[in-house]
């Protein structure tokens, strides 16, 4: 079983920066490491990080807020603002 789950960002292009794509990246497979849970990242674009998760789509769901709390915090004390928009 797995399941699918997108980030949207709130501006435009942060992922274009290949530093800031990699610390996405970086974080989102150490919180599937860390709780044990596989994670392939599926696509990423200027706009967006796409993952599967081999789980059910409430274990993609907490994975992917974690990855937005933990991107968000490091992206606000780098750029003043968050990462990640609510929807």
């Amino acid at each position: 079983m797995s399941a699918r789950v997108r980030l949207q960002a709130q501006d435009s292009n942060p992922l274009h920066d290949a530093s800031v794509r990699g610390i996405v990246i970086s974080m989102a497979e150490a919180i599937g490491e860390r709780t044990g849970v596989q994670v392939t990242v599926l696509d990423t674009d200027e706009n967006s990080i796409e993952l599967d998760v081999a789980g059910t789509q409430l274990e993609a769901t907490a994975l992917a807020a974690e990855l937005r709390r933990l991107t968000n915090s490091w992206h606000r004390e780098k750029f003043g603002c968050d990462l990640w928009s609510l929807t």
